[in-house]
Order: C-alpha cells, then sequence, then structure tokens
C-alpha cells in the first residue's frame, strides 16, 4: 500500500499537539509499511529536514497576492469557504499532487484538516480512499473564544496561533483588535461550521481528537464514518520513573502562541499569584513552550523570583519526574489536551479545568478538576505532601497506560485505517 499524507505542517519536532497526532499516524504508516511507501507533502517554504528519510513533496506557500485574491473571491464574494481555506488555498498544490497521485498509484490519502482537503473535494479520485483528519471541531473552538471575549473582556486573545504564518503580515495586525477579532470569529464561526458538516460526506473517513466531538458532528450530519483517533505520545514506553522530593515546582506546558494557552496561563497569573505566593513563597512555576506573548513575558520578569520561562523542551523526563504538578487553568479549548496525557504519561498529576480533562478516557485519582481559579492554590499546597503525591501517581500512571499505550493506540489505528499487522 502506498500512502500520502498532505498538510501545512511537519510533524517534527514534537512541539504541539497537531504535530503529535501527525507524527503517530506517520510512524504507524512507516511501521508497517516502510518509509519509502509514504509520501508526506507539505505545503510550507521552511527548509525541512527529513526525519525518516520519507518521499517528502514540498510546495512553497501561496503568496500574498495570490491570497488576497482568493480570500475575496473564495470567501467575501461567495461565503463558499472559510477563511483558513482561502488564505492557504493554492491551485499548483493541487495541481501537483493530483499528477503525483496518478503516477505513483496513490492507494491511501490522508488530508490535514478543511485547508488542504479544499483543493482535492471535487476532483473524484479512482481507487483512491481519503481520509480527513480534522483536528478539533473549529467551529466550537471559535464559539469558545467568543465566549471567552464577552466574559473577559480586554483580554489580549491573538486567534491565529500557528496558523500566524498564513497570514499576511497586514492581516496579523488587525485581527489583534477585540472589536474586529469578535465579528472575525463570529463569521469564521459560521463558515467552518457549514463546511465541517458538508466534507464529512466527500471523504470516506474523517476524524478527530475528541470522542465528543465525534459524536457532535455525527450528530449534525448523520454520517457515522468519523471516529477519534487518540495520539501515540513519547511517554507511551515510559516507564515509572518519578522521583519527587517535595519542592513545590509547578509546570505549565505548552505552544505560548496558541489562543487558548496563552489566554489561560496570563490569566492564572494575573488572577491568582500573589495569593498563591503568600501560601507558597517558595513557589516555582516552570513554563514550557515556544513563543510566549509579550504579555507573558512581562508577566515573567514582575514574578522573577517565581516564574521560569524555558522555552521547548525536546526531553521532558527530568523536569517532569522531579515536578510537584502540572497546572491547566484553561479558559476554553476544543479536543483532547495533549499536554495533560503529556502529564499522565509520566506519572505527574495534574490540575485543570474541565476543559483541561476534556476529551480524555481516564478517570484515575490524580487528576484534580477545579474551575476555579482562585482554589488552585490549596490544590497546590497538598500536591507537595510527597506520600500523597506519590500515592496518586502510580495511580495514575497505571491507568495512562491501559489506555495509551503503543499497543492499545495502534489497535485503534488498526480498526480505522482497516489494516492489519505485520
Amino acid at each position: 500500500m502506498k500512502v500520502m499524507i498532505i498538510s501545512t505542517v511537519y510533524p517534527y519536532p514534537k512541539d504541539n499537539g497537531k504535530k503529535i497526532i501527525l507524527s503517530s499516524i506517520l510512524e504507524y504508516f512507516i511501521e508497517f509499511y516502510g518509509a519509502d511507501k509514504i509520501t508526506y507533502v507539505l505545503l510550507d517554504d521552511d527548509k525541512i529536514e527529513n526525519v525518516y528519510d520519507i518521499n517528502l513533496l514540498q510546495v512553497n506557500k501561496p503568496k500574498t497576492f495570490e491570497q488576497i485574491k482568493n480570500v475575496i473571491s473564495r470567501t467575501i464574494l461567495t461565503r463558499k469557504f472559510s477563511l483558513q481555506e482561502s488564505f492557504t488555498y493554492s491551485k499548483h498544490l493541487k495541481n501537483i499532487v493530483i499528477k503525483y497521485i496518478k503516477k505513483e498509484k496513490i492507494d491511501l490519502v490522508i488530508y490535514d484538516t478543511l485547508r488542504i482537503f479544499q483543493m482535492f473535494e471535487d476532483n473524484n479520485l479512482q481507487n483512491v480512499k481519503e481520509i480527513i483528519y480534522l483536528d478539533d471541531l473549529f467551529s466550537i473552538r471559535y464559539q469558545e473564544m467568543i465566549d471567552v471575549l464577552d466574559k473577559l473582556g480586554n483580554i489580549d486573545l491573538n486567534p491565529l496561533g500557528n496558523f500566524k504564518k498564513f497570514i499576511p503580515k497586514p492581516f496579523q495586525k488587525i485581527v489583534r483588535f477585540n472589536l474586529f477579532n469578535r465579528f472575525l470569529l463570529s463569521y469564521e464561526r459560521n463558515l467552518i461550521m457549514d463546511r465541517e458538516n458538508k466534507i464529512v460526506n466527500k471523504v470516506d473517513i474523517s476524524l478527530l481528537i475528541s470522542k465528543k466531538e465525534v459524536e457532535i458532528l455525527k450528530s449534525r450530519t448523520g454520517n457515522s464514518n468519523i471516529y477519534a483517533i487518540p495520539p501515540l505520545l513519547p511517554g507511551s514506553k515510559n516507564r515509572y520513573n518519578r522521583n519527587y522530593r517535595g519542592a513545590p515546582d509547578f509546570i505549565f506546558l505548552g505552544s505560548l502562541n496558541i489562543p487558548h494557552n496563552d489566554v489561560a496561563i496570563c490569566n492564572f497569573i494575573n488572577e491568582n499569584f500573589p495569593s498563591i505566593l503568600k501560601e507558597i513563597p517558595d513557589l516555582k512555576l516552570k513554563i514550557i513552550g515556544r513563543n510566549p506573548s509579550d504579555t507573558l513575558k512581562k508577566l515573567a520578569i514582575k514574578y522573577s523570583n517565581n516564574i521560569i520561562l524555558m522555552g521547548f523542551i525536546d526531553n521532558l523526563e527530568e523536569v517532569f519526574n522531579s515536578a510537584c504538578a502540572m497546572i491547566v487553568p484553561l479558559l476554553f479549548g476544543s479536543g483532547v489536551k495533549l499536554k495533560t496525557l503529556e502529564a499522565f504519561s509520566y506519572g505527574l498529576p495534574v490540575i485543570c479545568t474541565d476543559f483541561g480533562i476534556e476529551g480524555i478516557d481516564i478517570e484515575a485519582e490524580g487528576c484534580i478538576v477545579e474551575n476555579d481559579i482562585k482554589k488552585y492554590s490549596q490544590h497546590m499546597k497538598k500536591l507537595t505532601n510527597i506520600d500523597y503525591n506519590n500515592k496518586i501517581s502510580k495511580t495514575l500512571f497505571k491507568k495512562y497506560m491501559e489506555n495509551y499505550s503503543k499497543e492499545a493506540v495502534y489497535d485503534t489505528y488498526k480498526d480505522i485505517f482497516k489494516i492489519g499487522g505485520k
């Protein structure tokens, strides 16, 4: 079998949730068919290191003039396509890929979200199985952003996240204004919901991260070929190796240019830090992730004795094994929170809101769900007890391995992709 994956993202390094899912899928097919049977098509100008020596086909992003033309003709005038689709639409990519599929006789194509599939939805490829990975339901994600803007008012919310590189710079500045921001999110939410509902009937299989969102999309469309796809985290091979000694060291993990991460941690520090430091004066909050906002940098300077911006860390084992817990004080965010699963994979206790545990099929002591940010300090202080921390840590790790080990994840993949083992 020959497999093609088409995306705007290369899955290495595995420094955000989307990359973890894409790398999980890619490595699964490499294991069963070999790297020479896999083609990865990337819509991106950046120089890429071919990690697995697969067939890498790279196409440049559309130029600014083409993007503006697409937005006007495909979104503003016709209202047929979402803005994110118009900014990424590339006729050049479409032509190259169609020729390649026919020439190489590709059997299976996986499209990474609507941004990619839009270019191929009307091509009626013969003898090709087509799967779309939808990531989250963006319509839900945008509504949650609107709700947070309405609730918190003057927060600095940047909805672009990792998609920023596809937006011309003048547009990037415009969407940072909150008044326009809310209008834009409402506009995009309506367009993307219509597209989500239509697209599932044009592919063989649709994939989402969250089981909850699978049921929502099935209910919307009546289509039953929609499945939740679990990630294969690096920690799927972990052995329990925690060495917690009682230090009040806490972790926040995530790509800091993703809206739900930036808003969550900045809001947590602004609203909670003075009271937490009265309870735990020697607390250390280690914030792991790339691209901190200016707001977060200023907060780190303000609390320089207690907050450490660590940047991206490739190997989390050492810092996770000695930390007390991870905090996930998310105020919004759809889909499965891979940062929470990442903590579980090391037996690291978690304090989170409902959004931080959403879509995760583990019910275990060790994950403290608390939606009142003001109460985090009491949970954090309790977790500094070594015996209590270690007890719930071991329970959490056991539950994680039962549900997200490589064997468990690959069994699900076999059911989804309908291929057998070796």
